[in-house]
């Protein structure tokens, strides 16, 4: 993979996200479970989101392992999301990526989101259009 030029540097291909991050504090509610296998509910909040997932954070010890359950507390929606990073920020506190399945750019229930989010949905280029010329005088019907 090469890198890309953009306005704030080059850039690896393979660092390239598959869609933009939106820094937005979203309550939400985790359900998962700890190292010791038992089941635990933690509301928390978003730190950044995208339309594959998002990140928190926790004081929960989860395990990277088995599956969460994620609810937007706002939107009642649920999801089951995978680990994909956990890092102790400090004792007692995780910082956790999580990652859909696939990806849910309705799920966070932001009414602008980036373009970016759904492909299906980007916008085309259109062909430019030639301006209309004026009707010729002296011509009748």
């Amino acid at each position: 993979m090469g890198k890309i030029n953009t306005a704030e540097g080059a850039v690896n291909q393979s660092d390239k996200r598959r869609s933009m991050r939106v820094v937005i504090e979203i309550p939400v509610g985790v359900f998962g479970q700890n190292l010791d296998g038992k089941i635990f509910e933690e509301q928390t909040s978003t730190a950044t989101v995208n339309a594959h997932g998002a990140r928190i954070f926790l004081e929960a010890v989860i395990d990277p392992q088995k599956p969460v359950l994620l609810t937007n507390t706002k939107t009642r929606m649920e999801v089951q999301c995978r680990i994909a990073y956990r890092k102790e920020i400090k004792t007692g506190r995780f910082e956790i990526g999580l990652e859909f399945t696939s990806p849910l750019p309705r799920f966070w229930g932001i009414n602008f989101p980036p373009e970016d989010w759904d492909p299906s949905e980007r916008k085309k280029p259109t062909s430019p259009q030639r301006p209309i010329s004026p009707p010729k005088k002296g011509l009748s019907r």
